[in-house]
């Protein structure tokens, strides 16, 4: 593992690189989940998921790790690990986050994405991506942040962009101003960090 990749803060980004027809393949296939999205949740004291809407405001709908949306997430996320991190990465930890921001207010504040895998005992989450599928036109605020060691770092990037980065990291989506932003979200795990 490149452990100065984690204790860096250190963010794998990948512009805008999928095709035009797979982008619009993945929102096509995105909008059909929107009808069954349901608000979005955090995890509560006792680790139970509820809704919070001081910390979050969005829908989501949750796709399943054999779904071909998952596959496209994978590569990329293997690229990245690959390039920069080096850990020790087996699976998805869970399935796959369709999320949706709509409308002034909504957003998810600060907040690290580490967790035990929902799949794998003894296995965390280690790796979080983020692949925005909205134009920055579609919407004002949304940026995602994220806190490194020595800096803070915003994107509010073209659509098809896709950020990894070490599940540890704290981040949050800003809060919208207007319009819909539309993302897929997943943490990639393996064993234990001890």
């Amino acid at each position: 593992m490149n452990t100065d990749a984690f204790k860096m803060g250190k963010f794998y980004y990948v512009p805008s690189g999928l095709p035009e027809e797979v982008l619009d393949s993945l929102c096509k296939q995105c909008e059909s989940f929107e009808e069954t999205m349901i608000t979005s949740q955090v995890s509560g004291p006792e680790g139970e998921l509820i809704v919070n809407e001081n910390l979050r405001i969005s829908k989501t709908h949750w796709i399943p790790n054999d779904h071909w949306i998952a596959a496209v997430m994978a590569h990329i996320v293997r690229e990245a690990n690959n390039n920069l991190f080096k850990a020790d990465l087996t699976s998805w930890a869970n399935s796959i986050q369709y999320t949706v921001y709509e409308g002034k207010g909504s957003n998810y504040g600060w907040h690290e994405d580490s967790a035990s895998s929902q799949f794998y005992e003894n296995e965390v989450r280690k790796l979080s991506i983020s692949l925005l599928l909205s134009d920055p036109e579609d919407y004002e605020g949304g940026e995602l942040q994220l806190l490194g060691a020595r800096k803070m770092t915003s994107y509010r990037a073209p659509r098809g962009t896709a950020v990894v980065f070490p599940s540890l990291t704290t981040h949050r989506v800003r809060p919208l101003k207007s319009g819909i932003r539309r993302s897929l979200v997943g943490w990639f795990g393996g064993p234990g960090w001890i």
